[in-house]
């Protein structure tokens, strides 16, 4: 019998392939600074939670613009090419065999929720989720509380759980609610990085299609 009842999948970088978008609006947001370019890897080097100490990272001084102004312009970037992303490698695959399995599948995302279940059904995913737990703002914060209340509202055992993200965010958040972890690391942050904040404590698959192999 499989030791997991219920998958909390995280989305962006996760299930939906939006790294490279993110560098693109990252760089034109460095431009209007005037700082140095962005490439992937340096980007899956500095990315991470809260957004305000990411963007001091890169550079961006947040005396000179307002965390709030930058939230509106990578948004309006963001929303407008977004459709165009795609996602990962067999993912959809991967949800299917799980709801074969009989696994209840959630998503628990610091993204605003009413544009990931627009995301859902442009790439026709929505069935697949028990239910969906996100904020109702961009400012991407921490994903613990509404981690928390999803556990709560669908009654899911800490014991049977899983959640499935591809930062280090997503690590502390399984920590926070007492699930276990896996980590991708085809998304926002590095393997190196993954495996060595972590401490080789979790799980770390390159892609998401491995997954069927190992739950």
């Amino acid at each position: 019998m499989n030791k997991y009842t219920s998958i909390i999948w995280d989305w962006n970088g996760t299930l939906l392939d939006d790294t490279h978008l993110c560098v693109d609006i990252a760089n034109v947001l460095l431009t209007e600074h005037h700082e140095l370019q962005l490439d992937r890897d340096h980007y899956r080097e500095v990315f991470g939670f809260p957004i305000t100490e990411y963007y001091r990272r890169i550079g961006i001084d947040l005396e000179k613009e307002s965390f709030e102004s930058l939230t509106k312009k990578f948004f309006r970037h963001y929303d407008t090419s977004v459709l165009q992303c795609s996602l990962h490698r067999q993912a959809g695959d991967v949800l299917q065999t799980f709801r074969e399995r009989g696994l209840i599948q959630f998503i628990l995302t610091a993204a605003h929720k009413n544009s990931v279940l627009q995301l859902l059904e442009h790439f026709t995913i929505r069935e697949y989720f028990a239910e969906i737990e996100g904020l109702d703002n961009h400012r991407a914060e921490s994903k613990v509380a509404r981690g928390i209340q999803l556990m709560q509202d669908q009654g899911i055992e800490r014991k049977e759980a899983v959640l499935i993200g591809d930062t280090l965010h997503d690590y502390e958040v399984a920590q926070e609610i007492g699930v276990d972890c896996i980590l991708i690391a085809n998304g926002h942050q590095s393997r190196r990085r993954l495996e060595t904040e972590t401490r080789h404590q979790i799980l770390i698959l390159d892609e998401v299609w491995q997954l069927p192999q190992i739950i």
